[in-house]
């Protein structure tokens, strides 16, 4: 299928781009690596009149364990090994991404802001017309749970957001109004169709910044998916911890992803086992009660319950992993 015609703008700096965010606002969009904006497009899912790629801009493709530029290809996280040393959840997502020829041209930041999935959405226009609309796109209506009135429940799928949220990040914005950052958990909106929650339409993703904390924590990621390459996730998981002197659990973090419509960290949950030490019987209760904390919706590949399920397992499973502690 052909892409739609648009207007392609390819600016130099991070300036260019937010004038140009301004000048087209309401009517553009931001392409990084492209691996998912443009077969939306072909799909005629939202298209815009503008799209401005970021290929070009100056100073987006920094990679440290303390900060990685939006531009910074996910290849590059797979293969490095400074941050496979302290970082190892965030190389796992990223190494567990689609296709190594996808991973060349994907990027943190495109990762970050991709778009929520869903049956009824990620779809040719003929499929869609024959099913009715769906409310993300040309309709008035969830398809998924008809009952709700302008909430849209398409799934977000983006991997790294997992270990991310885990670790504490913070994304680094731009826009007319200057520089802002946020914590990564409080920047996604629970509403397939809202995605974000934005101060201001104008303003694009620049970076990642990652506590230096975070190096501290024992971490590894999970992902659930049909086949072992090309699928988006239907469940993926980060598990990172820490134990202190006296051999107990001094933080435990876990994030998730491709279950709601917005990323998630559990601190409610895993705050009531801080203090306690590694154990087989530990692991479950963690696992299962991550279980019962997630959610999920017949939207992707894959039954809910089954999905919720294997958050159970996975949780035990990276646990034992990351220490074998865990399964004594």
């Amino acid at each position: 299928m052909e892409l739609p015609a648009f207007q392609h703008h390819a600016p130099s700096s991070s300036e260019e781009v937010v004038a140009l965010l301004v000048q087209h606002r309401g009517d553009v969009d931001i392409v990084a690596g492209g691996t998912d904006l443009l077969p939306n497009y072909k799909n005629r899912l939202n298209n815009k009149g503008h799209v401005i790629s970021l290929a070009a801009v100056e100073g987006l493709t920094e990679r440290s364990p303390t900060r990685l530029g939006a531009q910074t290809r996910l290849v590059e996280i797979e293969r490095d090994e400074q941050l496979a040393a302290s970082l190892p959840g965030l190389v796992e997502a990223a190494a567990a991404i689609s296709s190594p020829p996808l991973r060349n041209h994907g990027t943190v930041g495109g990762n970050i802001m991709l778009d929520t999935r869903c049956y009824f959405f990620n779809q040719s226009p003929l499929w869609r017309k024959s099913k009715h609309y769906c409310l993300k796109a040309d309709g008035d209506n969830c398809l998924v749970v008809p009952s709700s009135v302008g909430r849209c429940y398409a799934t977000y799928c983006g991997e790294l957001a997992a270990p991310l949220i885990a670790f504490g990040a913070q994304l680094e914005l731009l826009g007319s109004d200057g520089l802002r950052t946020v914590a990564l958990e409080d920047f996604f909106a629970d509403d397939g169709i809202v995605r974000f929650e934005r101060k201001s339409d104008v303003e694009f993703l620049v970076g990642v910044s990652i506590p230096d904390e975070a190096q501290e924590l024992k971490s590894g990621y999970a992902k659930l998916r049909i086949r072992d390459s090309i699928d988006f996730p239907s469940l993926g998981i980060c598990v990172a911890y820490r134990l202190g002197d006296d051999g107990t659990l001094a933080d435990l973090r876990v994030g998730t992803t491709a279950l709601r419509s917005r990323p998630e960290r559990h601190d409610a949950v895993t705050a009531a086992f801080l203090g306690q030490a590694p154990s087989a019987e530990v692991a479950a209760a963690i696992g299962e009660a991550i279980r019962k904390d997630v959610a999920a919706y017949r939207n992707v590949p894959l039954d809910p319950k089954y999905r919720r399920k294997m958050s159970a397992v996975f949780v035990r499973r990276l646990l034992g992993r990351l220490d074998s502690a865990w399964t004594e």
